[in-house]
């Protein structure tokens, strides 16, 4: 009887010694699968052109910096506002893709952060274009239950910035002017 009371025992600790440890990988998986999902439905929700999805993956005091100048967002009203461009009939969002996505949680669990390589594709008025390996960073945190963006930034590095990105924006330089 003895026996059986103390194996009975130890099964016991260890379902209490390993539960939470089970509970806790459970959660973080579930976790780093909705903050994925987040950081895709923050460039995809335009395939379907489904704004209110959209609105709903960023938090009140948003921070959106991406690869113009014009395009420095602070807040969700500035980025309703913002956003007004792609409500255009015209416009639609064709497909998209990340590569080498990496997710990383802080210790209390609560926010993350990722970075990534972008691929972005839409349609204007019938023409495809795209923006390619964008390096993409961003900042969400756990609010409410949901993972919302409080920060998004995408840039080229600077020995990969597209050629017609080169001859739009410096195209001084290569004319003499602004060199010292």
């Amino acid at each position: 009887m003895t026996i059986r009371v103390s194996t009975a025992t130890a099964a016991l600790v260890c379902l209490l010694v390993v539960s939470p440890v089970t509970v806790a990988a459970e959660e973080s998986t579930a976790d780093h699968e909705a903050v994925r999902r987040a950081i895709e439905q923050s460039i995809g929700w335009a395939v379907d052109k489904d704004f209110d999805a959209m609105f709903g993956l960023w938090a009140d005091n948003l921070f959106h910096f991406w690869l113009t100048s014009d395009s420095q967002v602070v807040g969700i009203e500035d980025f309703r506002n913002y956003a007004e461009r792609w409500r255009d009939p015209e416009f639609r969002g064709t497909r998209f893709e990340f590569r080498d996505l990496r997710i990383v949680f802080s210790s209390s669990g609560d926010v993350a952060w990722y970075s990534c390589f972008l691929d972005d594709c839409g349609s204007f008025r019938g023409q495809e274009s795209c923006v390619e390996n964008v390096f993409q960073t961003g900042v969400l945190e756990k609010r409410e239950g949901r993972w919302v963006h409080v920060l998004m930034h995408g840039s080229y590095p600077v020995d990969k910035v597209p050629e017609r990105y080169v001859r739009r924006y410096y195209t001084d330089l290569f004319n003499g002017e602004g060199r010292e």
